[in-house]
């Protein structure tokens, strides 16, 4: 195929009335210019597609200006596309403003002089409000290698704001904040947050809400001084604003507000307006607030959150919904490392002690899961005896999930606090993971047992959890499941025994177990032996292990023989 073709097979697949064939042929733009080269890709491909997007629907524009992003790069002149997204840019604003922005990035400074901040402007005064729109997305990559044309730029984007069509004014708020961080502080000042206050007193809600997020960089750029003078006053005011849809942008992005505006004006003016959105009337904006509270509890002083926070939460969970109650009960576990113990154990554990019984099981896991925290700040005294009790409970919940949760934190508790604490306090407990009835529990019960046993070594191994286990192995009319699991733990703290100990705590068990009744206990132990061959020792091995598996392996059932057939091979 002669490369001219390449372009004059792009012009016969466009003619199709099919949208995604037509798309198909744009994408493949890229493979056009590489067989027809640079000359023909000016002077023939580009008039082509400009001629395109004349009658084109909007599928197959929006594919070209993707296209476009793409290959730009192909041409030596970084230039030779922008008039076609120029165009494309007047009616579709989304992908073709990617793009330009995506080429901004390669041109020169004159060229973004003399070419590019000449088309913002050209945009910005169309007659099609859809060209306006895509400006705004513009003036960020124009402005700040534009020197000679900054005040026209400035003084455009202020008219796009004032502008009476709605959709204009609400691109000029999404992108006022990253446009303010490329201009000189007097002219952000003096021009461009009168136009902030403006907009954030917009009869549209819509347009309040992109101001308030847009407003972030523009915080972040301003220091602490300035946002107080200039901007604390309207910030305060959306967090009273009528519309939900305000007061949850407000809530949404609190924490980051809090970071450009500093601890002390948080503390002596934000926090005012944020607590009042914790019993907010709409649990959208609730919900919000409490996830934000976790975040910026370092931008608060101990005193507010004790005389206000806290208090504000206490009588805003009591009968809010279960997303907001697992809210609190995260931002309560984050707040114990700032109040410190004395009113943790005063005020803070009190709720997680309330919300942990809580019908919700969403809620008590949330709790549950957090409790980690409180205990590393309150120490041993948090296992009084109603946090055992509630505890005992626990292990026993209508939902696996929290049971898991619980033997995790036990597991956790006991790495915090050391042996002699946990034998005390949580061994018994613990160790009834033994019988629960979710597999995933014991399972992680097996996982939290084996830590425990390399953390407190083969003494209490022998004295404390191979006796329970025993004991629940040789229980009668139970589950062959328990018996599985048992089998497991033993398994998990073989390593850390010697071949004296396993050969009289753990042998009798597994001998026990090649007679079980169910075949699955009877191949779960020859499939452990033949992992822990390395832990038990030769005398055993050819007394106990050795006439057991040749037993086995002539059981009735074909997966217990193949087990102990495999076992056998290896020893």
């Amino acid at each position: 195929m002669e490369d001219i073709n390449a372009l004059d097979l792009l012009k016969e697949e466009l003619e199709t009335e099919e949208i995604h064939l037509k798309v198909n042929a744009i994408h493949r733009i890229k493979t056009v210019i590489l067989c027809i080269g640079v000359d023909d890709t000016i002077k023939k491909l580009i008039p082509f597609l400009e001629n395109l997007i004349e009658r084109e629907d909007d599928e197959t524009l929006f594919a070209i200006a993707e296209e476009l992003g793409k290959v730009w790069e192909l041409l030596p002149d970084k230039t030779s596309f922008l008039t076609l997204l120029e165009n494309l840019a007047k009616v579709d604003e989304t992908v073709a403003t990617k793009s330009l922005t995506t080429i901004s990035k390669a041109l020169s400074d004159a060229e973004i002089q003399n070419v590019f901040a000449p088309m913002v402007i050209r945009l910005a005064q169309g007659e099609w409000f859809t060209g306006r729109v895509s400006s705004c997305a513009l003036f960020f990559p124009a402005y700040t290698r534009s020197n000679t044309q900054k005040d026209k730029l400035r003084k455009k984007f202020i008219e796009l704001c004032n502008e009476d069509t709605p959709m204009i004014r609400r691109a000029c708020a999404s992108k006022l904040g990253i446009f303010a961080t490329q201009l000189e502080k007097q002219h952000l000042i003096q021009e461009i947050l009168p136009i902030f206050k403006q907009l954030s007193q917009d009869e549209q809600d819509a347009i309040r809400v992109l101001c308030l997020e847009s407003f972030i960089p523009m915080a972040k750029y301003m220091t602490k001084e300035e946002n107080q003078i200039h901007t604390l006053g309207t910030l305060v005011a959306a967090g009273e604003d009528k519309s939900w849809k305000v007061r949850l942008a407000f809530a949404k992005n609190f924490a980051e507000l809090t970071d450009a505006f500093g601890k002390e004006i948080t503390d002596s003016n934000l926090i005012q307006a944020f607590t009042q959105l914790l019993n907010d009337g709409e649990p959208e904006v609730k919900n919000a607030a409490i996830q934000s509270m976790t975040l910026c509890l370092k931008n608060l002083s101990t005193e507010k959150i004790c005389n206000t926070l806290l208090p504000t939460l206490q009588n805003a969970y009591a009968d809010a919904q279960t997303s907001f109650k697992g809210g609190v009960a995260n931002a309560l576990s984050e707040m114990a490392a700032i109040v410190g113990k004395d009113y943790t154990v005063q005020k803070v554990l009190p709720i997680l002690m309330e919300l942990i019984k809580d019908e919700n099981a969403d809620v008590r896991l949330n709790v549950t899961q957090g409790l980690i925290k409180v205990a590393q700040i309150v120490g041993p005294e948090i296992l009084s005896p109603s946090f055992l009790t509630t505890l005992t409970n626990m292990t026993k919940d209508a939902q696996w999930r929290v049971r898991m949760a619980v033997f995790e934190l036990i597991g956790d508790l006991s790495k915090l606090y050391g042996k002699e604490v946990f034998t005390k306090h949580l061994e018994s407990i613990f160790l009834t993971y033994l019988n629960n009835t979710a597999a995933s529990v014991r399972e992680m019960g097996i996982k939290k047992a084996k830590e425990l046993a390399e953390r407190f070594k083969a003494d209490w191994i022998n004295s404390s959890f191979i006796p329970r286990v025993i004991e629940v192995f040789n229980v009668d009319k139970q589950g062959y499941n328990y018996r599985m699991c048992c089998l497991h733990s033993l398994q998990a703290v073989m390593p850390f025994l010697s071949k004296d100990q396993v050969a009289s705590q753990v042998l009798p068990v597994f001998v026990k177990a090649m007679k079980d009744p169910i075949p699955n206990v009877r191949f779960t132990v020859a499939k452990i032996i033949h992992k822990m061959r390395s832990s038990i020792d030769a005398s055993s091995v050819s007394q106990v292990i050795v006439p057991g598996l040749k037993e086995l392996a002539n059981d009735s059932d074909r997966d217990v023989q193949y087990f102990a057939t495999v076992a056998l091979n290896d020893l």
